[in-house]
């Protein structure tokens, strides 16, 4: 049996993507563990739907976050990680941050190991400033040297893979979309209408995910404290933006603040909602190819989406499924759609996001993950 370590750089509490990938390897008969970051009051060692899950505690944590102490901190980081690690057979890369870890494991200390780059994003455009302690060249320079050290590599957008195999002139990387579980259609808990009091003619507008700059929250917050009590905002996420929403929510009615829920739980609150939102402002390369996990998130619980006019989106959207936004930056042609697509009936879209769901769901998508792993020992 192959042991597999799949490494993020996180806390691993809304990572529904490894979270997916490693329940389809442990059915496969690998034996697979997560190697995270320790986060408040969240348990070191857990077991996540079978998965067992190990949160590396850094001592070096609460130090300063100069730049030079940063690396410290990555030292005692990689220290650990290496001990945890270093009999693994299969090195599974989440992002960019642990793949030169990754490569320096197999190198010094198990040359046997396997690794797989699963870029969630387009790692070398992903942002259009610098990170918070490092500036972008020296990520992008890292890809570049480490990237050919993989065995295999996987991403989560064809357009992503595309753009990979011409910026590093590379064998095209395996698409992985991060997609639901299928569930058939059927009636959802209603848990807004229920925990906020929401009246049955009220439609419910969700926006789901990270709640930060450049996904349009603040300018959804300003459109719907305009709108009458008939359109009603339901955020649900977490992020830097949270006491932003919570401070317009408490202020208008028809806004309501959800603390993010487990990626298990996420399923049964969307399908709760009637529209969903996906608004990446595109000022990277990343939001213009992506394809967010909430546009298929929505796709499976039947809602129509408003969406940004991006390449990634408009990959996946068609004109039946919701309505592409022109200038989706632009407060009155969103505005504009939100009122259209309240006049849309059933009937009007979820034959054809019925038909989208039993193409874009996690079973269709395990025989690429499955095939990567075979593939490092043919």
């Amino acid at each position: 049996m192959k042991r597999v370590i799949s490494i993020v750089f996180n806390n691993f509490r809304h990572d529904s993507r490894v979270l997916k990938e490693c329940i389809t390897l442990r059915n496969a008969g690998y034996e697979v563990q997560v190697l995270a970051l320790h986060d408040g009051d969240l348990p070191e060692e857990e077991v996540i739907e079978g998965v067992p899950v190990r949160r590396i505690r850094l001592k070096t944590r609460q130090w300063s976050k100069n730049r030079l102490v940063q690396l410290l901190k990555y030292a005692e980081l990689w220290y650990r990680v290496i001990g945890l690690s270093r009999k693994a057979d299969i090195l599974h890369c989440n992002d960019l941050e642990p793949l030169p870890l990754c490569v320096l494991i197999k190198w010094f200390f198990n040359r046997k190991a396997k690794i797989v780059y699963d870029a969630h994003e387009l790692e070398f455009d992903k942002s259009d400033a610098d990170t918070k302690y490092y500036p972008r060249f020296m990520l992008r320079a890292a890809e570049k040297f480490f990237i050919g050290h993989a065995n295999a590599m996987m991403v989560v957008s064809p357009l992503i893979a595309d753009a990979y195999v011409k910026r590093y002139g590379i064998a095209r990387p395996v698409v992985v979309m991060n997609c639901p579980y299928f569930r058939e259609p059927g009636p959802h808990e209603d848990l807004f209408r229920k925990k906020f009091g929401i009246q049955p003619h009220q439609r419910i507008f969700l926006y789901q995910g990270g709640l930060s700059p450049h996904r349009g929250v603040e300018l959804l917050l300003e459109i719907f404290r305009d709108l009458d009590e008939n359109y009603v905002l339901v955020v649900l996420g977490f992020g830097m933006l949270v006491p932003l929403v919570q401070e317009v929510a408490a202020k208008h009615p028809n806004i309501f603040y959800h603390p993010a829920v487990s990626p298990t739980e996420l399923d049964r609150f969307t399908a709760c909602a009637d529209v969903g939102f996906c608004l990446y402002q595109g000022f990277s390369g990343n939001h213009n190819l992506t394809i967010g996990n909430k546009i298929f998130q929505y796709i499976m619980a039947g809602l129509p989406v408003i969406a940004s006019n991006l390449e990634g989106l408009k990959y996946v959207l068609t004109d039946k499924m919701g309505i592409v936004v022109k200038d989706f930056r632009d407060r009155e042609q969103l505005s504009l759609a939100i009122r259209e697509i309240g006049t849309w009936k059933p009937s009007d879209y979820l034959p054809h996001l019925e038909e989208a769901s039993r193409k874009y769901n996690w079973e269709n998508q395990e025989p690429a993950l499955l095939n990567v792993y075979r593939s490092l020992y043919e």
